[in-house]
């Protein structure tokens, strides 16, 4: 038994001073003022066009997305990653297909948010939908999230090409295990496979590059694949289609690290915001709509950011 005049210690991981700055503006201009290559995640819950409320219809919609996705692109960092949730399939293909032509991102998955599962309290509610009698096709009741990241596998060649490093020399490093040479290296450079902790060493070695300077952020929790059980989150006060906090901390669990910077382009209600404080990342939040911004200072707490010079 410890007595009264003995201590006990406790070593604690520092925590780094988690940061949530709200920009009241639109995204489209306020992404100008953010620091490129700043945000190791850029995660966006956009309107999906579908008429869900006054915000929820614009014009040449897909265009104007897509303009938007490719400025925030540039915010990321080279080992970044970008998620989109949406629900509507045929302007998902619109955006993918543009995504796919007009950025240097490339798609890595789609995860599908399924709302009914066994052990869900919402799960009698949603039954309801199933077996009604007058149905003509499946109830939709799942939303998806579309996962990009960079492919920084070009960084390889151009840099052998500056340095005038062959492959074979770099390829010798890690024989077969008869000792014969084989074609790890070459795979790299084509994409077909990622460098390891192992054969990022004599990457480093002979061209300078790092782990992160060429394999995107992921920290594998052995819990989901692309199929992901999270209920749906209650509406609050001011918006009718919030994210779950803990959904979004899984994300944020997979491709960031505490104390990395996270930015949403369609803050809303500030969801991601209070996500971020959870898992110790800071966070940059865009939002134009004056009365989404007046809930995200009182239920977040932010930083606004300092007027420009």
């Amino acid at each position: 038994m410890m007595s009264r005049k003995q201590t006990c210690r406790v070593l604690v991981e520092p925590v780094p001073e988690v940061t949530v700055t709200l920009h009241e503006g639109d995204s489209f201009e306020v992404l100008d003022t953010i620091v490129d290559k700043s945000v190791q995640a850029v995660i966006i819950d956009p309107p999906y066009n579908i008429d869900k409320a006054e915000w929820d219809t614009i014009e040449n919609y897909v265009e104007w997305l897509v303009n938007i996705v490719e400025k925030a692109q540039e915010k990321m960092k080279d080992n970044g990653s970008f998620f989109m949730f949406h629900n509507d399939m045929e302007q998902i293909a619109e955006i993918m297909i543009r995504i796919k032509a007009r950025t240097r991102l490339v798609y890595r998955q789609m995860i599908v948010w399924n709302k009914r599962f066994d052990g869900s309290p919402k799960k009698g509610f949603l039954d309801g939908y199933v077996v009604k009698n007058d149905a003509h096709n499946w109830n939709k009741m799942a939303e998806y999230i579309l996962f990009y990241t960079f492919d920084n596998t070009h960084k390889l060649a151009q840099r052998r090409a500056e340095l005038g490093v062959s492959q074979q020399t770099i390829g010798h490093e890690i024989p077969s295990r008869t000792g014969g040479f084989t074609g790890w290296y070459s795979n790299l450079e084509t994409g077909k496979n990622m460098p390891t902790l192992e054969t990022i060493v004599p990457i480093t070695k002979h061209l300078g590059l790092t782990f992160d300077e060429i394999v995107p952020k992921f920290r594998n929790q052995k819990t989901h694949h692309s199929v992901w059980n999270y209920d749906i989150a209650k509406r609050c006060d001011v918006h009718v289609t919030p994210k779950p906090i803990d959904l979004l901390v899984n994300i944020l669990n997979h491709v960031t690290d505490p104390g990395d910077t996270v930015l949403d382009c369609f803050a809303g209600s500030g969801t991601l915001g209070l996500a971020c404080k959870a898992a110790k990342r800071n966070c940059i939040l865009i939002e134009k709509d004056p009365t989404y911004c007046a809930h995200i200072r009182s239920t977040v707490g932010t930083v606004s950011p300092a007027p420009s010079a």
